[in-house]
Protein backbone atom coordinates (compact mmCIF):
# COMPACT_ATOMS: atom_id res chain seq x y z
CA UNK A 1 0.00 0.00 0.00
CA UNK A 2 1.31 3.05 -0.47
CA UNK A 3 1.70 5.69 1.99
CA UNK A 4 -0.65 8.30 0.55
CA UNK A 5 -3.61 5.54 1.05
CA UNK A 6 -1.89 4.28 4.21
CA UNK A 7 -1.82 8.23 5.24
CA UNK A 8 -5.45 8.14 4.37
CA UNK A 9 -6.62 5.49 6.74
CA UNK A 10 -4.38 6.52 9.57
CA UNK A 11 -5.98 10.07 9.97
CA UNK A 12 -9.53 10.99 11.29
CA UNK A 13 -10.50 14.79 11.66
CA UNK A 14 -12.44 15.72 14.12
CA UNK A 15 -13.90 19.53 14.50
CA UNK A 16 -16.88 21.66 15.67
CA UNK A 17 -16.43 23.04 12.30
CA UNK A 18 -18.87 22.44 9.17
CA UNK A 19 -17.53 19.37 7.57
CA UNK A 20 -17.69 21.58 4.22
CA UNK A 21 -15.08 23.68 5.28
CA UNK A 22 -12.41 20.98 6.35
CA UNK A 23 -9.91 20.41 3.72
CA UNK A 24 -9.24 16.45 2.56
CA UNK A 25 -7.22 15.08 5.05
CA UNK A 26 -3.99 14.36 3.10
CA UNK A 27 -3.98 18.27 3.27
CA UNK A 28 -2.24 17.84 6.62
CA UNK A 29 0.57 15.66 5.59
CA UNK A 30 1.82 18.22 2.93
CA UNK A 31 2.86 16.88 -0.45
CA UNK A 32 3.91 13.07 -1.22
CA UNK A 33 7.27 12.27 -2.50
CA UNK A 34 8.02 9.68 -5.48
CA UNK A 35 9.56 6.92 -3.77
CA UNK A 36 12.91 5.66 -5.31
CA UNK A 37 13.18 1.78 -5.90
CA UNK A 38 16.99 1.87 -5.71
CA UNK A 39 17.11 3.71 -2.18
CA UNK A 40 14.14 2.24 -0.44
CA UNK A 41 14.68 1.39 2.83
CA UNK A 42 18.40 2.06 2.78
CA UNK A 43 18.43 6.54 2.90
CA UNK A 44 16.23 8.11 5.34
CA UNK A 45 13.75 9.51 3.36
CA UNK A 46 11.03 12.25 3.02
CA UNK A 47 7.60 10.19 2.28
CA UNK A 48 5.78 13.27 2.50
CA UNK A 49 5.57 17.07 4.25
CA UNK A 50 4.85 20.75 3.61
CA UNK A 51 3.88 23.71 5.53
CA UNK A 52 0.56 23.81 7.31
CA UNK A 53 -1.99 26.13 8.53
CA UNK A 54 -4.96 25.19 10.51
CA UNK A 55 -7.41 28.24 11.61
CA UNK A 56 -10.17 26.52 13.20
CA UNK A 57 -10.51 24.26 16.36
CA UNK A 58 -9.25 21.01 14.99
CA UNK A 59 -8.23 17.42 16.27
CA UNK A 60 -6.28 15.43 13.97
CA UNK A 61 -6.43 11.41 15.27
CA UNK A 62 -3.71 8.93 13.76
CA UNK A 63 -4.02 5.42 13.84
CA UNK A 64 -0.32 3.96 14.16
CA UNK A 65 1.71 4.93 10.87
CA UNK A 66 4.67 3.69 9.64
CA UNK A 67 6.83 6.32 9.37
CA UNK A 68 8.22 9.53 12.15
CA UNK A 69 6.74 12.73 11.94
CA UNK A 70 9.34 16.26 12.19
CA UNK A 71 6.81 19.15 13.16
CA UNK A 72 8.54 22.35 13.73
CA UNK A 73 5.82 24.81 15.16
CA UNK A 74 6.13 28.15 13.44
CA UNK A 75 3.26 30.47 15.44
CA UNK A 76 0.40 29.23 17.29
CA UNK A 77 0.44 26.41 19.19
CA UNK A 78 -1.23 22.91 19.52
CA UNK A 79 -1.47 19.63 22.05
CA UNK A 80 0.17 16.27 21.19
CA UNK A 81 -1.53 13.27 23.07
CA UNK A 82 0.45 10.02 23.71
CA UNK A 83 0.16 7.33 25.81
CA UNK A 84 2.32 9.28 28.69
CA UNK A 85 -0.29 12.44 28.25
CA UNK A 86 -0.57 15.62 26.85
CA UNK A 87 3.02 17.62 25.71
CA UNK A 88 2.61 21.39 24.34
CA UNK A 89 3.69 22.25 21.06
CA UNK A 90 4.36 26.18 21.17
CA UNK A 91 6.29 28.19 18.43
CA UNK A 92 9.83 27.43 18.38
CA UNK A 93 9.44 23.67 19.69
CA UNK A 94 10.50 21.13 17.24
CA UNK A 95 8.80 17.54 17.55
CA UNK A 96 10.48 14.07 16.35
CA UNK A 97 8.04 11.66 17.32
CA UNK A 98 7.83 7.80 16.25
CA UNK A 99 3.93 7.12 14.51
CA UNK A 100 4.04 3.40 14.45
CA UNK A 101 3.72 2.83 18.27
CA UNK A 102 0.49 3.92 18.98
CA UNK A 103 -2.05 6.17 18.40
CA UNK A 104 -1.81 9.86 19.01
CA UNK A 105 -3.34 12.95 18.05
CA UNK A 106 -2.97 16.58 17.39
CA UNK A 107 -5.51 19.42 18.44
CA UNK A 108 -4.98 22.93 17.49
CA UNK A 109 -5.53 25.11 20.45
CA UNK A 110 -3.50 28.73 19.41
CA UNK A 111 -4.66 29.69 16.46
CA UNK A 112 -3.78 30.29 13.61
CA UNK A 113 -1.70 27.36 13.94
CA UNK A 114 1.07 26.87 11.86
CA UNK A 115 3.77 24.54 11.47
CA UNK A 116 5.68 22.46 8.92
CA UNK A 117 5.86 18.83 9.22
CA UNK A 118 7.50 15.93 7.71
CA UNK A 119 6.89 12.22 7.77
CA UNK A 120 9.97 10.17 7.11
CA UNK A 121 10.99 6.60 6.82
CA UNK A 122 14.32 4.46 7.03
CA UNK A 123 16.57 2.35 8.82
CA UNK A 124 18.64 5.14 10.62
CA UNK A 125 15.73 6.16 12.93
CA UNK A 126 15.63 3.32 15.08
CA UNK A 127 19.53 3.59 15.51
CA UNK A 128 19.32 6.96 16.71
CA UNK A 129 16.87 6.19 18.89
CA UNK A 130 18.98 3.35 20.74
CA UNK A 131 21.57 6.04 21.66
CA UNK A 132 19.37 7.72 24.23
CA UNK A 133 16.56 7.29 26.29
CA UNK A 134 13.82 7.48 24.09
CA UNK A 135 9.94 6.15 24.21
CA UNK A 136 7.76 7.75 21.56
CA UNK A 137 8.79 11.19 21.30
CA UNK A 138 11.51 14.26 21.64
CA UNK A 139 10.23 17.35 22.00
CA UNK A 140 13.51 20.49 21.76
CA UNK A 141 13.46 24.13 21.48
CA UNK A 142 16.22 24.64 18.96
CA UNK A 143 17.84 28.26 18.90
CA UNK A 144 16.69 30.52 16.25
CA UNK A 145 20.37 30.72 14.80
CA UNK A 146 20.91 26.83 14.79
CA UNK A 147 21.68 24.72 11.55
CA UNK A 148 19.01 22.13 12.97
CA UNK A 149 16.30 24.49 12.25
CA UNK A 150 17.74 25.82 8.82
CA UNK A 151 18.51 22.06 7.42
CA UNK A 152 14.76 21.74 8.11
CA UNK A 153 13.32 24.17 6.20
CA UNK A 154 15.65 23.45 3.90
CA UNK A 155 14.44 19.84 3.38
CA UNK A 156 11.10 21.85 1.92
CA UNK A 157 13.05 23.31 -0.88
CA UNK A 158 13.88 20.19 -2.08
CA UNK A 159 12.38 18.22 -4.78
CA UNK A 160 9.82 15.94 -4.61
CA UNK A 161 10.67 13.41 -7.59
CA UNK A 162 12.09 10.26 -7.49
CA UNK A 163 15.66 10.86 -8.68
CA UNK A 164 18.64 9.31 -6.72
CA UNK A 165 20.54 12.82 -6.23
CA UNK A 166 17.31 14.47 -5.25
CA UNK A 167 17.01 11.37 -2.46
CA UNK A 168 20.64 11.26 -1.63
CA UNK A 169 20.40 15.92 -0.88
CA UNK A 170 17.68 15.19 1.25
CA UNK A 171 18.96 12.12 3.20
CA UNK A 172 22.25 14.03 3.67
CA UNK A 173 20.26 16.80 5.46
CA UNK A 174 18.26 14.35 7.57
CA UNK A 175 20.92 12.83 8.75
CA UNK A 176 22.13 16.38 9.97
CA UNK A 177 19.27 16.93 11.57
CA UNK A 178 18.53 13.63 13.67
CA UNK A 179 22.69 14.14 14.78
CA UNK A 180 22.05 17.22 16.35
CA UNK A 181 18.78 16.99 17.57
CA UNK A 182 19.80 13.53 19.84
CA UNK A 183 23.56 14.84 20.61
CA UNK A 184 21.38 17.64 22.46
CA UNK A 185 19.68 14.89 24.51
CA UNK A 186 23.29 13.27 24.84
CA UNK A 187 24.59 14.49 28.43
CA UNK A 188 27.29 16.82 28.24
CA UNK A 189 31.12 15.71 27.48
CA UNK A 190 33.14 15.09 29.99
CA UNK A 191 36.40 16.41 28.75
CA UNK A 192 34.84 19.82 29.29
CA UNK A 193 35.66 19.50 32.31
CA UNK A 194 39.18 19.46 31.62
CA UNK A 195 39.61 23.18 29.98
CA UNK A 196 40.15 26.10 32.13
CA UNK A 197 37.39 27.66 33.47
CA UNK A 198 37.81 31.11 31.87
CA UNK A 199 37.93 29.05 28.66
CA UNK A 200 34.37 27.55 29.22
CA UNK A 201 33.59 30.96 30.09
CA UNK A 202 34.34 32.76 27.11
CA UNK A 203 33.20 30.13 24.70
CA UNK A 204 29.99 30.81 26.53
CA UNK A 205 30.06 34.48 26.10
CA UNK A 206 30.85 34.21 22.17
CA UNK A 207 28.26 31.36 21.77
CA UNK A 208 25.48 33.80 23.16
CA UNK A 209 26.58 37.03 22.78
CA UNK A 210 27.79 37.42 19.45
CA UNK A 211 26.63 40.09 18.78
CA UNK A 212 28.53 42.28 20.98
CA UNK A 213 31.36 43.94 19.60
CA UNK A 214 34.87 42.21 20.55
CA UNK A 215 38.58 43.10 20.66
CA UNK A 216 41.55 41.06 22.15
CA UNK A 217 42.61 43.82 23.88
CA UNK A 218 39.07 43.41 25.67
CA UNK A 219 40.21 39.42 26.72
CA UNK A 220 43.57 40.66 28.05
CA UNK A 221 41.67 43.63 30.33
CA UNK A 222 38.66 41.06 31.16
CA UNK A 223 41.32 37.81 32.49
CA UNK A 224 43.92 39.74 32.97
CA UNK A 225 46.29 37.82 31.04
CA UNK A 226 48.30 37.93 27.55
CA UNK A 227 45.95 38.16 24.54
CA UNK A 228 48.24 35.89 22.68
CA UNK A 229 48.13 33.17 25.76
CA UNK A 230 44.29 33.43 25.64
CA UNK A 231 43.98 32.87 21.78
CA UNK A 232 46.61 30.03 22.21
CA UNK A 233 44.54 27.92 24.95
CA UNK A 234 40.75 29.02 22.86
CA UNK A 235 42.77 27.47 19.64
CA UNK A 236 44.04 24.33 21.43
CA UNK A 237 40.52 23.70 23.78
CA UNK A 238 38.27 24.21 20.59
CA UNK A 239 40.22 24.58 17.50
CA UNK A 240 39.93 28.25 16.21
CA UNK A 241 40.99 31.32 17.75
CA UNK A 242 38.70 32.98 20.06
CA UNK A 243 37.97 35.96 17.47
CA UNK A 244 37.48 33.46 14.49
CA UNK A 245 35.32 31.43 16.58
CA UNK A 246 32.81 34.57 16.98
CA UNK A 247 33.09 35.40 13.37
CA UNK A 248 31.99 31.81 12.82
CA UNK A 249 28.59 32.04 15.26
CA UNK A 250 27.70 35.43 13.36
CA UNK A 251 28.25 34.15 9.98
CA UNK A 252 25.90 31.32 10.92
CA UNK A 253 23.17 33.41 12.25
CA UNK A 254 23.44 35.62 9.35
CA UNK A 255 23.41 32.81 7.13
CA UNK A 256 20.15 31.18 8.61
CA UNK A 257 18.59 34.94 8.34
CA UNK A 258 19.49 35.21 4.88
CA UNK A 259 17.60 31.51 4.31
CA UNK A 260 14.35 32.48 6.99
CA UNK A 261 13.61 36.39 6.83
CA UNK A 262 13.37 38.91 3.68
CA UNK A 263 15.74 41.12 5.87
CA UNK A 264 18.23 43.31 3.57
CA UNK A 265 21.71 42.24 3.59
CA UNK A 266 23.08 45.32 5.84
CA UNK A 267 19.88 44.53 8.51
CA UNK A 268 21.60 41.19 8.56
CA UNK A 269 24.65 42.20 8.90
CA UNK A 270 23.87 44.72 11.62
CA UNK A 271 21.81 41.85 13.38
CA UNK A 272 24.24 39.56 13.58
CA UNK A 273 27.10 42.36 14.70
CA UNK A 274 28.56 44.12 11.71
CA UNK A 275 28.28 47.48 11.05
CA UNK A 276 30.59 48.11 7.95
CA UNK A 277 28.29 45.75 5.65
CA UNK A 278 31.44 45.04 3.27
CA UNK A 279 33.77 43.45 5.59
CA UNK A 280 30.44 40.93 6.64
CA UNK A 281 30.16 40.28 2.85
CA UNK A 282 33.39 39.67 2.42
CA UNK A 283 33.87 37.23 5.61
CA UNK A 284 30.55 35.32 4.67
CA UNK A 285 32.10 34.99 1.10
CA UNK A 286 35.53 33.63 2.51
CA UNK A 287 33.40 31.05 5.28
CA UNK A 288 30.70 30.16 2.65
CA UNK A 289 32.59 30.65 -0.90
CA UNK A 290 29.95 32.98 -2.04
CA UNK A 291 28.39 36.51 -1.04
CA UNK A 292 25.22 36.62 1.20
CA UNK A 293 22.97 37.32 -1.82
CA UNK A 294 23.95 34.81 -4.15
CA UNK A 295 23.44 32.26 -1.12
CA UNK A 296 20.22 33.92 -0.71
CA UNK A 297 19.25 33.11 -4.21
CA UNK A 298 20.62 29.70 -4.11
CA UNK A 299 18.61 28.35 -1.26
CA UNK A 300 15.48 29.91 -2.63
CA UNK A 301 15.23 28.10 -5.48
Amino acid sequence: MSFLLSYQKALTLKSTALSDFLPENTYFAGVFYEPCDLAAGQLPAVLSGGNIEISTELTLSYQPLDCRMLLYTRDGGGTLHVQTGDHRLQAGSLLYLDCSKAPFFLRAELLPWRYLVFSLQGDLFPIYESLVPFDTFLLAQPKPHTSMLRNVQQLLTGNTDGDLRNKLLDAGLITAIMTELFSDVLPAREEKEGHAPYLLELKHYLDHFYIEPLRLDDLETRYHMSKYYICRSFSAAFGVPPIKYLNQKRLEAAANLLFTTDNKIHEIALAVGYENTNHFINLFKKEYGTTPQAYREAHQN
